[in-house]
C-alpha cells in the first residue's frame, strides 16, 4: 500500500511542499507511516497516521476500483481515517 496521497494532502492543507524545505518524506514500514505537524509559532504538534482498521479497509483496492474508494474516503468521518498518537521530541528519530 502507497501512502503519498497523505504527503500529498498534507502538502495542499498546509501550504508546506519539498521545494520549500518545510516538509520532509521519510521511508516507513506500513505501520509506521505518521504525519507530524507543527506550528513554527508555537511549537504545538500533533501527529497522526492511518488507523489500523483504514489501513485494512483500503490495503488492497484493484485500480479500477482507486477513484469509488477515494470518494469513499472523503466522506468517512475523521477518526475512521486517522489516529493520533504521541508527538516525538524534535529531532528524535522513529
Amino acid at each position: 500500500m502507497h501512502f503519498s496521497c497523505i504527503a500529498d494532502g498534507a502538502a495542499a492543507a498546509t501550504g508546506a511542499s519539498l521545494e520549500k524545505l518545510n516538509i520532509s518524506l521519510v521511508a516507513a514500514s506500513e505501520a509506521g507511516v505518521e504525519t507530524t505537524y507543527q506550528r513554527r509559532w508555537t511549537g504545538q504538534a500533533m501527529t497522526l497516521r492511518p488507523s489500523a482498521a483504514f489501513r485494512a479497509r483500503f490495503r488492497d483496492v484493484p485500480r479500477a476500483q482507486l477513484a469509488a474508494a477515494g470518494q469513499e474516503v472523503l466522506s468517512l468521518p475523521d477518526g475512521e481515517v486517522f489516529e493520533e498518537v504521541p508527538t516525538p521530541p524534535a529531532g528524535a528519530p522513529r
